[in-house]
């Protein structure tokens, strides 16, 4: 459905995710993207929104069509940054990225966008645009550790110390003072999919106890400030 995948979120606590981790290890494969000893790595992002907070307040108010701009980067690695565009319709997501450079990503940061206008890349002069009339700015960083494992068109995704970066939206600051968002022996598991949840994988998400819940780092970490 025009790149829409079924996204599920899950409040999972830590002796959970212990004994799913254990499960998921026999029959699914890691994300490419693992680089620590653990198999996790270090997600950045830095999420805008407009003078009206619609970003925040649709996802509160459960509006069922709305997106997202963040740039994002992993492990603190500035030579691979991206722009990209979240978007959910009920309960599916879709998602469009950009590279940035780091000197391009540390224009944005200041206000300097013109360079936008003309650029190759159809998400960036989207950005451009909505920055311009709907005078996007940059709202707070989100920080968190993730763990993810694939098995056919399904991924999962473990993310743990969800942190918040409360005021400064400096988002190359490798001392930035950030909190956490949730108790300590709380993580929250994603699951995405493009059209039936494979059994094999029904089965293993119901062996340890669940959550479900509309669950929004953004709207998390934004609540702190």
């Amino acid at each position: 459905m025009n790149g829409f995948r079924y996204e599920n979120k899950y409040f999972i606590s830590r002796a959970g995710y212990q004994q799913l981790k254990a499960r998921l290890d026999i029959g699914l494969h890691k994300d490419s993207h693992t680089q620590h000893p653990d198999g996790s790595y270090f997600i950045r992002s830095l999420y805008f929104d407009d003078y009206a907070q619609t970003g925040l307040l649709d996802k509160i108010e459960g509006v069922q069509k709305r997106e997202k701009f963040r740039i994002r980067f992993y492990d603190l690695d500035d030579t691979f940054i991206r722009l990209e565009c979240k978007q959910k319709l009920d309960q599916m997501t879709r998602k469009f990225s950009a590279p940035l450079t780091r000197e391009q990503a540390d224009a944005i940061l200041r206000g300097d966008v013109w360079w936008m206008y003309n650029s190759e890349h159809a998400l960036i002069r989207d950005f451009y645009q909505k920055y311009r009339t709907r005078l996007l700015r940059p709202m707070v960083i989100v920080d968190y550790h993730r763990e993810a494992y694939v098995f056919q068109d399904v991924r999962i995704t473990f993310d743990r110390d969800i942190h918040s970066g409360r005021y400064s939206v400096d988002l190359f600051d490798r001392n930035l003072r950030t909190v956490p968002v949730l108790p300590s022996d709380r993580m929250v598991i994603e699951v995405k999919y493009d059209d039936a949840l494979p059994d094999a994988v029904r089965q293993l998400l119901r062996t340890v106890p669940l959550s479900r819940n509309a669950i929004s780092k953004y709207e998390l970490c934004r609540k702190y400030q």
